[in-house]
């Protein structure tokens, strides 16, 4: 019986030491909130690393507070080769989910895909302590043409 409660404390005490992260990301009830803003293309990963703006072009969306986990998404895109999904879009309606690692939206989905695969989508990192707004989003869409899949590219908040 000794024996069975020494292995039975040593297991409890293993199973208690985890590896857990010193900082942990701090979500907002009001992700619409937090999110809020207008976020510039800065580096492209396009195969290689490229800053924005390339030929003289950049991308940048703004996003815009409906209710706490919705938001409008407006992305200003001018052509740029496989750099921009070339077109600028208003989403009006864009549902906010919130993860630990951050915020997701779904812009479009690709109905000829199996499953409506994800077209484009933004995902924009949760604030760590002490921060309280992200300023760090990526953005992945598909070009115009382009067959060897999405491309990403990352933005900073501006405002």
């Amino acid at each position: 019986m000794k024996k069975q409660l020494i292995i039975l404390g040593l297991t409890a005490c293993v199973a208690c030491q985890h590896d857990a992260p010193s900082v942990q990301p701090v979500l907002a009830p009001d992700a619409a909130k937090v999110i809020a803003g207008t976020y510039t293309a800065t580096i492209a990963r396009i195969p290689d690393v490229k800053s924005y703006p390339i030929n003289g072009k950049t991308i940048t969306f703004q996003i815009e507070r409906i209710a706490p986990d919705t938001v409008r998404v407006n992305v200003q895109a001018p052509a740029n080769g496989f750099y921009s999904p070339a077109r600028d879009t208003t989403y009006n309606k864009v549902y906010v989910l919130t993860k630990p690692q951050g915020y997701y939206l779904t812009l479009e989905t690709d109905k000829t895909q199996p499953n409506n695969q994800l077209g484009s989508e933004l995902v924009i990192t949760s604030p760590l302590a002490p921060d309280t707004s992200p300023n760090w989003a990526s953005y992945v869409f598909l070009p115009p043409g382009y067959k060897l899949g999405r491309v990403s590219a990352e933005f900073t908040k501006v405002k």
